[in-house]
């Protein structure tokens, strides 16, 4: 079986945040996080725990949260590059860099500050418990067999799931144009989908998927994860042949209208953030993995994630 090697992380950049209590960043006057249209449901999420911390902290006299549903995130992008405010912090995820690639006007990389990627949840490829799949290596004969064959449930098209899915059959050799995806709305129902045999097979998020896996209703195949994760009996994707550590990660962007001394200025606070214990707590209690990168290895990490993510977008045939 042919297997190639896919890094959609990176070696060495996921990082768990320290605790190590470093200085506290200069206060800010106001901040506002600005929640595009495809980062809707956990990235609202992310913007709100980190708006807790921030206010608990008093690192800024003022934090609010906008969401911008129109135009499926393109406008808002759009808008922010245009016109961002000085305190404005565009939630950034994988969702967000698809829906700019596949908008080949929106001037996206070239057009913000990445300031820092602070949070991610990693992802495990479920079926339900009377499913011919019994182990990924079923899968993986499958998918090369025939990569039109199995029928893979997840979120939205260009999502998370749906790239980790072609990212995956990268690393097995398999031809993505042939692909058989099927989006959902949510990783709720898509999960369903998989529970009441819609659907043979799918990929959601660790915490979407976790009690279902404890319930008996799902059997996990592999986790997209670097080591195997609590509660889930399922060998990583390089344990599994597939040379890939993927999450679905939020990092933060501003704008560049900033000055030198306005941008260090948030960059010290994501990092403040990144590196406090309280931050490690939230992150532990919505599921999610602290990834703190920041300033330059961000933006070259995001630079290059952008580019994989237009040629991934292409592969799959959504370009």
């Amino acid at each position: 079986m042919r297997r190639r090697t896919v890094f959609a992380l990176g070696a060495g950049v996921v990082a768990l945040a320290a605790g190590c209590g470093t200085a506290d960043p200069p206060i800010q006057r106001e901040i506002g996080f600005v929640v595009p249209g495809p980062s809707a449901g956990q990235s609202a999420a992310f913007a709100r725990v980190m708006k807790s911390l921030i206010e608990h902290r008093r690192w800024a006299r003022k934090v609010g949260i906008s969401s911008q549903p129109g135009g499926g995130g393109t406008l808002a992008i759009a808008r922010f590059v245009a016109a961002g405010r000085q305190g404005d912090l565009m939630v950034a995820d994988p969702a967000l860099v698809a829906v700019a690639a596949m908008d080949r006007t929106t001037p996206f990389v070239g057009g913000t500050w990445p300031l820092a990627r602070l949070a991610g949840q990693w992802e495990v490829l479920v079926t339900s418990p009377g499913s011919r799949f019994r182990t990924f290596d079923d899968f993986a004969a499958a998918l090369l067999r025939d990569p039109a064959g199995p029928k893979v449930a997840g979120g939205a098209t260009g999502g998370p799931d749906h790239l980790l899915y072609g990212l995956t059959a990268q690393g097995l050799g398999a031809d993505t144009r042939l692909l058989d995806y099927a989006p959902f709305p949510d990783c709720a129902q898509a999960v369903e989908a998989i529970v009441d045999g819609r659907v043979a097979i799918g990929f959601g998020g660790h915490r979407d998927v976790a009690a279902h896996i404890r319930a008996g209703r799902l059997r996990p195949l592999a986790v997209s994860a670097s080591q195997r994760l609590a509660g889930v009996d399922a060998p990583t994707l390089i344990e599994s042949g597939v040379r890939l550590i993927y999450a679905n990660w939020w990092g933060l962007l501003a704008s560049r209208t900033l000055g030198e001394t306005q941008r260090d200025a948030l960059l010290a606070l994501c990092q403040a953030i990144g590196e406090s214990s309280a931050w490690e707590q939230a992150c532990a209690r919505n599921g999610w993995t602290p990834m703190l990168l920041a300033g330059d290895d961000f933006r070259q990490w995001f630079e290059a994630e952008a580019g994989r993510t237009k040629q991934l977008l292409g592969d799959l045939g959504l370009l």
